[in-house]
C-alpha cells in the first residue's frame, strides 16, 4: 500500500493525473487487481469535468460518496486473466447432453439403455449399453429452451456487469444426472472478480437476469401451453398441473403468471382437469419458478442484491423476516427447507447483505421503479408448493 503515490499508466491514464483531482489518495495491490482510493480537491466534485475525464479513461469499476472531509473515490481495476474457455465450453455441452436427456424423458421416450452391474451383497450400479439417437432427438426442444433460458439469465448479468465495467467470468452451466433429477441441470452462475461499490450499479447488475429470464419463460409458456393437454383426473389437485418422466407422475404448483396464462391461452379452469404439460411448458414453468427462487430477498440471491439497493441498511430485518419464512413454507414443501440451508452456506452464514463504499446515495426513480417491478414478479412468479410427488 502507498499513500499519494504516483497511480500506473494503465488504460490510458498518465502518472500525474491524480494529481489534477485528488489533494490525497492511496493505491493498494491486491491478487484481485489494483484499488485506488482518494479524496477530491475542494473544488472538484464526481461531475466536474476534470474528474468525468479521469474516470472515462479509467478502465476498472468506481463509485464516489460524500465524506467528513469532501467527496470520496473508490477505483478498482481487476488483474488480468485468461478465460478458460475450454471448461465453459465442456459444462455447456454436458449440460446440453443432459438436458437433452432429460427432455427424451420427459417426451415418454428412452434415450439411454442400461445394463445391472453386480457389485456385492446385492448392491449394483448402471452401465449405459446403447444411445438410442432418434429418442434423443426428441427431448432437444426442451433442452435448448431450458438451457437457453439459463443462458439469458446469466447473460443478463454479464452484459449490465460489463457495461459498468466490472470483471465478470462467463457463465458456468452446471450439469446434473437427469436419472436423478427431472431437468438434468444444476443451473448456471456467473462470478464477479470485481467488488460492486454502488447501490445503483448493484441494483442494474442484480435486476437485468430476473426481468430477463421472466420475459423469454413466457413465450415459452404461451407455446408451451397450446400444445398441452387437459385431462379429467379423479382427486385432481386445486391449482396444480401434472408432468409426466420417464413413466411417473410429477405434480407442479401453478404460479400467478402460470394460472393467469392458462386461463388466457386455453380458458381452462375446470376443477375436474388437469393441464399435462408439454415439455416446452415445463420449460417455461422452470424459467418463472428459477427467477422466483433468484428473486428471494436474502443474503446474496438476486432478490437479496435488490432489497439492499432499494433499502440500504434497513434491508437486514427484512432479510431475515423473508428467510425466517422459508420455515414454515416448508412444511408444504421440504425443498424449501433445503434452499434456506443453501443460502445460509453459500452466505457464509451472513442473510443480510454486506454494506458497500457508496451506500448512502439511493437509486434514482427509474431504479425505484424498476425494483418494484422486480418485486411484482417475484409474487408472479413464487409457488408455495412447487412439486408434489
Amino acid at each position: 500500500m502507498s499513500l499519494n503515490s504516483t497511480i500506473p499508466a494503465v488504460g490510458g491514464q498518465e502518472p500525474g493525473d491524480a494529481d489534477a483531482i485528488f489533494v490525497l489518495w492511496r493505491t493498494e495491490s491486491l491478487s484481485a487487481g489494483l484499488v485506488v482510493s482518494g479524496r477530491l480537491l475542494p473544488e472538484l466534485t464526481p461531475e466536474s469535468p476534470a474528474v468525468q475525464d479521469f474516470l472515462a479513461r479509467w478502465p476498472g469499476s468506481f463509485a464516489s460518496r460524500r465524506g467528513a472531509q469532501g467527496w470520496e473515490l473508490l477505483l478498482f481495476q481487476p488483474s488480468s486473466r485468461r478465460e478458460r474457455w475450454w471448461l465453459h465450453s465442456v459444462l455447456l455441452l454436458a449440460t446440453l447432453f443432459s438436458t437433452f436427456v432429460a427432455g427424451s424423458l420427459l417426451a415418454e421416450r428412452t434415450p439411454i439403455f442400461f445394463r445391472a452391474l453386480a457389485l456385492f451383497d446385492g448392491w449394483w450400479i448402471p452401465i449405459p449399453i446403447a444411445l438410442d439417437a432418434g429418442a434423443l432427438l426428441a427431448g432437444v426442444p426442451f433442452g435448448l429452451a431450458l438451457v437457453g433460458l439459463l443462458a439469458l439469465h446469466e447473460a443478463g448479468h454479464y452484459f449490465t456487469a460489463r457495461h459498468h465495467r466490472i470483471s465478470v467470468t462467463p457463465p458456468f452451466f452446471v450439469p446434473f444426472p437427469p436419472y436423478l433429477s427431472i431437468i438434468g441441470t444444476l443451473g448456471a452462475f456467473i462470478r464477479l472478480r470485481s467488488p460492486v461499490i454502488s447501490r445503483r450499479t448493484l441494483l442494474d447488475v442484480a435486476v437485468a437476469g430476473p426481468l430477463l429470464s421472466f420475459l423469454a419463460s413466457l413465450p415459452l409458456l404461451y407455446w408451451g401451453l397450446l400444445h398441452s393437454r387437459a385431462v379429467a383426473v379423479v382427486h385432481a389437485l386445486p391449482g396444480s398441473y401434472l408432468l409426466h418422466f420417464a413413466g411417473e407422475r410429477f405434480w407442479l404448483g401453478g404460479s400467478l403468471a402460470l394460472s393467469g396464462l392458462a386461463r388466457l391461452v386455453l380458458g381452462f379452469s375446470a376443477a375436474d382437469q388437469v393441464l399435462v404439460l408439454h415439455p416446452i411448458a415445463f420449460a417455461g414453468w422452470l424459467g418463472l419458478f428459477v427467477t422466483a427462487l433468484n428473486l428471494l430477498p436474502i443474503s446474496q440471491l438476486d432478490g437479496g442484491h435488490i432489497l439492499y439497493a432499494a433499502f440500504g441498511s434497513h434491508q437486514r430485518p427484512l432479510a431475515w423476516l423473508f428467510f425466517l419464512a422459508l420455515i414454515p413454507l416448508g412444511l408444504l414443501w421440504a425443498g424449501w427447507w433445503v434452499w434456506a440451508v443453501l443460502v445460509y452456506v453459500v452466505g457464509r452464514g451472513r442473510i443480510e447483505h454486506p454494506p458497500l463504499f457508496d451506500a448512502e446515495r439511493g437509486l434514482t426513480r427509474g431504479r425505484r421503479a424498476l425494483s418494484l417491478v422486480a418485486g411484482v414478479v417475484f409474487l408472479l412468479c413464487f409457488v408455495p408448493v412447487p412439486f408434489r410427488f
